[in-house]
């Protein structure tokens, strides 16, 4: 099958599970609130908004912090953080349209400013997939250790894809050494793992009581959530897929947690993301005379 073929047929794909998973989350909602009761329920975490935008946007600079390290492998230029910064927020939004994986291309464009070549900036693009994949399993199964109500296969899974993916990570890119790749592994879980947190947190304040073994169980069955919307091609980022996944698997384990809660969680860590993107592009709107590389 011709390559441009397969990329639209990916796409496509991408884009109708990502609005079959929003009818899903739509249905959802509307079994479990009217237009009142979810303002009123929104009123409930008005106050913590702040400090969610404040959580995802130190989850996002982690990963742009990860991102730097990469190209520092490839760069013949020295570069410091606000040009990856700037790179980085600029293309992010590019995720939502036209999709997932879309993002990395516009970052082709950071290649000839700092000296690097396409083939090695997609190599980079790559790179980065492959660990936040990894960084992804591991937050998800050390959350998943101190949780309840997980059943002991999945755990058994969770533990065997957490040493595949050690082993694989040790032994590809080789242009990278040992504690190189830790360290972004280190950073990308971090980044990672605030975005299960941004979700308990949330669930913690709609509750009336949550142990913290239901926080965990949480927090690691939104990463699993987060990992299937992010490597779908073309979703507009995972978007419909990461709620609907999220709901699916807390209704499949029975998290002893409302139905009402669950569903409004979701969309509010998703309107934080969306937020924290929105910002950090129009930020870059007033730095692009002090960049590095771009036209006066």
């Amino acid at each position: 099958m011709h390559k441009m073929q397969f990329k639209q047929i990916a796409t496509l794909l991408g884009k109708l599970l990502g609005v079959a998973g929003l009818l899903f989350v739509v249905y959802k909602l509307t079994q479990e609130y009217t237009f009142t009761s979810f303002l009123e329920q929104f009123g409930e975490v008005g106050s913590i908004l702040p400090l969610l935008l404040l959580i995802n946007l130190l989850s996002v600079m982690f990963g742009i912090l990860a991102w730097q390290f990469m190209l520092h492998n490839y760069t013949t230029e020295p570069f410091n953080y606000k040009t990856a910064y700037y790179y980085f927020s600029k293309t992010e939004i590019a995720k939502y349209l036209p999709g997932n994986v879309f993002h990395f291309v516009g970052r082709q464009a950071l290649a000839s400013s700092l000296g690097i070549n396409q083939k090695d900036m997609a190599k980079v693009s790559l790179l980065f997939s492959f660990l936040l994949l990894a960084a992804t399993i591991f937050a998800s199964t050390a959350f998943a250790l101190f949780a309840d109500h997980i059943p002991f296969y999945i755990l058994t899974f969770m533990g065997l894809s957490c040493i595949i993916t050690a082993i694989t990570v040790h032994y590809t890119y080789p242009s990278l050494s040992p504690k190189e790749k830790i360290q972004i592994n280190l950073l990308l879980l971090i980044s990672i793992s605030m975005q299960g947190i941004m979700l308990g947190i949330i669930v913690a304040v709609l509750s009336e009581n949550i142990s913290m073994a239901l926080f965990f169980e949480c927090v690691s069955i939104y990463i699993i959530s987060w990992l299937i919307g992010f490597a779908t091609p073309g979703a507009s980022g995972g978007l419909g897929i990461r709620e609907g996944t999220f709901i699916a698997i807390a209704t499949f384990l029975k998290v002893d947690i409302a139905s009402d809660i669950i569903i409004f969680s979701v969309l509010l860590v998703r309107l934080v993301n969306i937020l924290t993107d929105m910002l950090m592009y129009l930020s870059t709107l007033l730095m692009k005379s002090n960049i590095k590389g771009l036209d006066e």
